[in-house]
């Protein structure tokens, strides 16, 4: 299956949008999906089927116009605007002195002529409404443009057939009869139609490059170039990079494969994500994680592409290219979810849907009852039919919630927050429950010294000595612990050193016996010593879910060390925050009971389930659903996939992980908590942002088509045809602007 994504001018609604991808299916392609902010079709097809030319020839025919990767046609229509609204000055220039001036009753011809020639040219740059207009009709898929079309067309052949009756009245004798005729002439609002929308949709498109500016932003980050590293004398890479011995050379970057070498200066760009082999600096990632913080890199840290080198200087091996980059990903999921929608947008394709056949038949109606009913002239009734197709253009519906997720999508990705589709934004309006993982969620998973009761220095000393030994973490844990009391270089007689799987460790240090573990290693070899308040302290902390560690020389009341994994410093403000939102938190730990319910207390949650593996995890969370709750997990995105994908939204957190883009619904790349908190009221100001935009066209359309009908004309109040074209393209202009102010939401 080949994955594909093409350029496609002419698209202005979510009509033109279904019509594009009708007809990429039709042309044997799997999937179709149109980008209409970004002007672009994706599509996945299968070679043996089908091929991207016959896709592009079906899209051609059903009336826009594709482009191969990299090319448009926005040069192209804006040389035709700039004529278009020249045309159209001259044209206005004439038409308006002859409404309201005598001077030109001697010349009704010549001025005839001169705007039926303005307004057929007006019409001929802007002939691909017409075109676009038929073809749609023909594949039965209408969209817009047929009522810009139809409301242009309708006004210019009824121009003509008044001009062919004014020039008879002129060769009868009837220059006064033919004078009156001419000021019934529509060539103005015929050439103004496709004019004033065209303004309309510049003026909409230079807004959603805006709305759209963040995607481009992430896919201009990639370097062009990278300075790639040649061994000598047949070395590795990294003994060439620890010994200078290498040559150099600039290459573009796409040329650098896995497993090459390349350097990266202060100040510079990273080209590839990788890792460093020799060398020491601090990075700023700010570009990918959204973390101000600059980041100390050394030998064996990873470097990320786009990223940049603040100060220092490294040789990186090259260990992802290409559309693996974490780049690469971040512009992937931001893509497809601008592509996706969320239910919310399916109202306004439903209407979209019915919309064409719905105006047109006003349109007729308001045309049988000016005329037929009321008695007006033909005139004045083809005015008001003309009107109400020109005025009803869905653009602002069909716009409504794609300017609103791009910006939103956008806006993440500025701050971190990756989406990977549109409906993980309504449903993170919707959520009701978030359930997280413990150790690296809400702790730093990393064990750290909470309490010391000990006064024995001598013990304490044989501790850190003992612990150093073994590379278990409760070992490295205590020996950090105690690193400010005691150097590396303590000077102690270790003898008969022995670690016992499940209990501890025991070892004769300066002639003593000496033991570290659990409670059971103690009551073994200190069955003799009384239960002291020391005991009685560590049962406290065990009921906490601390790890406890007893120790000390055998004969003699044993020290206490406990030690827990702690919390993130914004673990406690994201709860209230979800709080404050009437999120419920929920705690799920593979940790034994009591830590779960201890490190749940500390942060205010209520509910808490220790001892859970991943499937129990997941059962969990499927009965919180079976419950009618709409439930998000939050987990680190790497032992936590299983979670990730049974919840309603997976959200991982601090995670550039294959495992985590794969399993998430949203990643938040950076490690700051608090980014839950903002990525729900993302959620909220994007629903809230869309049913606004939904609101705005479907009243426009409520209050508007009255109006173009001649509702409100007993009141004074009507509009021509050109007037209603330029309030079409204003509601659009409304949606768009409306949508671009996600972007600057706190």
């Amino acid at each position: 299956m080949k994955h594909e994504t093409i350029n496609v001018d002419g698209m202005m609604c979510s009509m033109c949008s279904r019509s594009v991808e009708r007809a990429a299916c039709s042309a044997g392609s799997e999937t179709a999906s149109v980008n209409l902010l970004l002007k672009t079709l994706t599509v996945d097809y299968d070679e043996s089927k089908t091929s991207i030319k016959e896709i592009m020839k079906s899209v051609s025919k059903a009336g826009y116009k594709p482009f191969p990767p990299g090319k448009d046609s926005t040069s192209l229509f804006k040389r035709r605007l700039i004529l278009g609204i020249t045309l159209l000055v001259f044209l206005l220039a004439v038409y308006y002195p002859h409404m309201y001036s005598q001077v030109f009753e001697g010349s009704v011809i010549p001025v005839t002529v001169f705007q039926f020639v303005i307004a057929t040219l007006v019409l001929v740059i802007n002939r691909s409404f017409f075109i676009k207009g038929f073809k749609s009709v023909i594949s039965r898929t209408p969209g817009m443009d047929v009522l810009i079309s139809l409301g242009s067309g309708i006004s210019y052949i009824y121009s003509i057939v008044l001009s062919v009756l004014l020039i008879i009245e002129v060769i009868d004798g009837r220059t006064g009869e033919a004078f009156d005729r001419s000021r019934m002439l529509c060539f103005e609002s015929a050439s103004m139609i496709p004019v004033l929308i065209s303004i309309g949709k510049y003026l909409e498109e230079k807004t959603k490059r805006k709305t759209s500016s963040a995607l481009k932003e992430l896919m201009n980050l990639k370097p062009l170039e990278a300075v790639r590293i040649i061994a000598r004398d047949g070395m590795t890479l990294k003994e060439a990079a620890s010994s200078g011995n290498f040559d150099t050379e600039k290459v573009n970057t796409d040329l650098v494969g896995i497993g090459e070498a390349i350097i990266v200066k202060a100040g510079e760009t990273v080209p590839l994500d990788g890792t460093v082999i020799y060398g020491t600096g601090t990075a700023g990632e700010s570009a990918l994680s959204g973390e101000s913080a600059p980041v100390d890199k050394e030998i064996g840290s990873e470097v990320f592409q786009a990223t940049t080198l603040l100060s220092g200087f490294l040789v990186v091996e090259v260990t992802k290219t290409g559309q693996d980059t974490v780049l690469s990903k971040m512009i992937e999921l931001v893509t497809k979810a601008s592509v996706s929608k969320p239910d919310i947008a399916m109202l306004a394709d439903k209407l979209s849907a019915v919309f064409v056949p719905i105006v047109l038949s006003l349109a007729v109606i308001t045309f049988c009852i000016w005329k037929f009913a009321i008695g007006a002239e033909f005139a004045k009734a083809i005015g008001y039919a003309i009107s109400v197709i020109t005025i009803s253009c869905p653009c602002a519906l069909g716009l409504a919630t794609p300017t609103a997720v791009m910006a939103a999508v956008g806006k993440g990705a500025k701050t971190g927050m990756l989406i990977k589709n549109a409906q993980v934004i309504e449903l993170l309006r919707k959520t009701d429950t978030m359930v997280f993982d413990k150790t690296g969620t809400l702790t730093t998973g990393i064990l750290s010294i909470t309490e010391i009761d000990c006064d024995d220095t001598e013990a304490l000393k044989a501790l850190f000595v003992c612990e150093g030994m073994i590379t278990h973490p409760i070992g490295k844990a205590v020996c950090d612990g105690l690193g400010d009391r005691f150097s590396k270089d303590t000077a102690l007689s270790v003898t008969d050193f022995e670690t016992r799987p499940g209990y501890g460790l025991t070892a004769v240090v300066d002639g003593r016996f000496f033991y570290a573990g659990n409670k059971n290693l103690r009551d073994e070899i200190c069955s003799d010593v009384a239960e002291t308040e020391r005991d009685k302290n560590a049962v406290r902390y065990m009921s906490e879910g601390k790890t406890v560690i007893f120790f000390g020389f055998k004969g003699e009341v044993p020290g206490v060390i406990a030690l827990s994994d702690t919390l993130k410093p914004d673990a406690g403000e994201m709860i209230k925050g979800l709080k404050d939102l009437n999120i419920t938190p929920v705690l799920l730990s593979g940790d034994n009971p009591a830590c779960a319910l201890y490190t749940a207390g500390q942060l205010g949650i209520t509910q808490a389930f220790g001892g859970r593996d991943p499937i129990g995890k997941v059962d969990k969370i499927k009965e919180l659903s079976a419950e009618g709750h709409t439930v998000a997990f939050v987990g680190d995105g790497i032992n936590d996939s299983p979670s990730l994908t049974s919840a309603d939204i997976g959200i991982a957190i601090g995670a550039g992980t294959d495992i985590a883009i794969e399993s998430a619904d949203m990643v938040l790349a950076s490690s700051d908590l608090t980014d839950v908190v903002k990525a729900v009221k993302l959620g909220y100001d994007t629903v809230k942002n869309i049913k606004q935009n939904l609101f705005w066209a479907l009243f426009y359309n409520t209050l508007c088509i009255p109006l173009a009908a001649g509702a409100y004309s007993a009141f004074g109040l009507s509009i021509n045809p050109a007037i209603a074209a330029g309030l079409m393209s204003l509601s659009s202009l409304f949606v768009v602007t409306n949508s671009l102010r996600l972007r600057y939401s706190k």
